[in-house]
C-alpha cells in the first residue's frame, strides 16, 4: 500500500514538472540576433589610460631588504638606491663574510654511499675446449654446474665439470668423462 501512495506522488511530481513550458529570455542579444532583429551593439574603444603594465608600486620592506619600507610622510629609504643588473659586481658591504658567530653546520651523511664491492664474476663456461679422443669438443651457454657442448662434426651435447674430470653427455644417450682442461 505504501508503495502504490509513494508512485503515485511520484508520477504527480512529475506531471507539475513538465507543465511550465520553457521560455528563451528575450532580453538575450543572441535570441534577438536569432530571431532576425536588428541589434545595435557600441563598438569596443580602447580604455583610457595603461591596463596592460600597472603602475610601479613604492618600495616595500621584504626580507632581502628590510629597510626598503614606506612610511606615512616618509620618503622610501633602501641599502643602495642604484639599480643594478645580474651581471653587475655586488657592491662591497654585500659581499658574503662567512657564517655567522657560533653557527655549527648539521652532521650531513651522503645520500648515496659507496657502494659494496662486488664479488667477482664465476668463469665463463662458454668458448672452452675440452679435448676428448674423438676429437675437441666447444662449449657455448650453460648455467651453473654444466654447459652445452658442440663437437667438430656438429653434434651437440652437454658438458658436467666435477673437478678433475668433466663428464660428456651426447643428444644419442652416450656418456664419456675426460680429463678437465685447466
Amino acid at each position: 500500500m505504501a508503495t502504490r501512495a509513494m508512485a503515485l506522488g511520484g508520477l504527480a511530481l512529475l506531471a507539475a514538472c513538465g507543465s511550465t513550458p520553457i521560455q528563451p529570455p528575450v532580453d538575450s542579444l543572441t535570441v534577438a540576433r536569432v530571431m532576425g532583429r536588428d541589434v545595435e551593439v557600441p563598438p569596443l574603444l580602447p580604455e583610457s589610460g595603461n591596463s596592460v603594465w600597472p603602475s610601479e608600486d613604492a618600495p616595500r620592506g621584504t626580507i632581502g631588504n628590510p629597510d626598503a619600507r614606506v612610511r606615512p610622510g616618509e620618503p622610501p629609504t633602501t641599502r643602495n638606491q642604484e639599480r643594478r643588473g645580474s651581471s653587475s659586481p655586488p657592491p662591497m658591504n654585500d659581499v658574503y663574510s662567512g657564517p655567522p658567530p657560533g653557527f655549527q653546520a648539521p652532521n650531513l651523511r651522503p645520500l648515496n654511499p659507496a657502494p659494496a664491492p662486488l664479488a667477482p664474476p664465476p668463469p665463463r663456461a662458454d668458448g672452452r675446449v675440452i679435448p676428448t679422443p674423438n676429437g675437441p669438443v666447444v662449449t657455448s651457454t650453460g648455467g651453473p654446474g654444466y654447459a652445452t657442448y658442440t663437437t667438430p662434426e656438429g653434434a651437440t651435447g652437454i658438458a658436467i665439470p666435477q673437478g678433475g674430470t668433466t663428464t660428456l653427455l651426447d643428444g644419442r644417450g652416450g656418456v664419456r668423462q675426460v680429463p678437465t682442461p685447466r
